[in-house]
């Protein structure tokens, strides 16, 4: 089955009792919005996680912007929101699926396979008439024991020597907007550029003019050169500023059947937290 669904298929299942609806719509440097909108109305039954509350551990002097949860905190705050071993996951947002795929990323890294991103977001549902509500669902918790999939990830370690081996090592993928990853703008965080040897790919661009996921073809076209460093067995390293967007582009390449793709969870935010770290400028 896909690891993307679309809302005619979710809305056909809304009330199966083995699924989990999850909203991650955020917004970044307005962290209570999501909440909100949450609150104000959501996909029926959906309970929400937050981005930086419940699916990113506390920031430090390396790990990035965002990093990962220790296992036993995503443990808790999964079996809270009633996900256990058997429960089918359905996640959206309404910002193109970058936090409804870092959640989609948390649970497959998690051992998790059974979650699926939403291929549109929530607005696509309310526009198309799809029953929306604001009941705070009544969660039965359930028991979620993490089995972590260390192959799912790199360290900083493991990026440095792919750095450093350039064509010999795993590819590097920048997910940010063009302009950051030349260096020519930064308004994030606190130098610009990118990791040295390192393509540019920017997570949008998974996206069609409506802001649907494009299709297995259009994601393959896309991809096209990335995918044939992946079939002659090279791994591929993903990040972006701080392990969010950098997600729906792991996820396409997984979508597509590509495994040896993994996410860098500090990305730019952590790697930059290392002065000896080599920075590079232009394409």
């Amino acid at each position: 089955m896909s690891m993307l669904v679309a809302k005619n298929w979710l809305l056909a299942r809304l009330y199966e009792q083995d699924q989990v609806i999850v909203d991650c719509r955020f917004q970044l440097g307005k962290p209570e919005v999501g909440r909100q909108a949450y609150d104000a109305g959501h996909i029926p039954g959906a309970v929400y996680l937050d981005l930086e509350a419940d699916l990113s551990g506390p920031v430090q002097a390396h790990g990035g912007r965002h990093p990962l949860p220790e296992l036993t905190a995503l443990e808790e705050r999964l079996s809270r929101a009633g996900i256990g071993p058997q429960t089918r996951v359905v996640a959206y947002d309404d910002q193109g699926g970058m936090y409804a795929a870092r959640l989609w990323w948390l649970l497959r890294y998690a051992g998790h396979e059974q979650v699926y991103v939403l291929s549109e977001g929530f607005s696509a549902w309310e526009a198309a008439g799809y029953p929306v509500n604001a009941e705070q669902q009544v969660v039965i918790p359930q028991t979620f024991t993490a089995q972590p999939q260390r192959g799912m990830w790199a360290d900083v370690s493991e990026v440095r020597e792919a750095s450093a081996a350039g064509a010999h090592g795993a590819l590097l993928v920048d997910s940010r907007e063009a302009k950051r990853y030349i260096g020519e703008e930064e308004p994030i965080d606190a130098r610009a550029g990118h990791i040295p040897s390192a393509v540019n790919r920017f997570w949008k661009e998974v996206l069609d003019e409506r802001g649907a996921w494009k299709s297995e073809a259009e994601l393959r076209e896309h991809f096209a050169d990335i995918i044939q460093e992946a079939e002659e067995g090279r791994d591929v390293v993903v990040y972006c500023g701080s392990g969010v967007s950098a997600c729906p582009n792991v996820l396409a390449l997984h979508h597509l059947g590509y495994t040896n793709v993994k996410l860098y969870p500090g990305s730019w935010s952590d790697w930059i937290s290392y002065e000896e770290n080599p920075i590079a400028v232009g394409n």
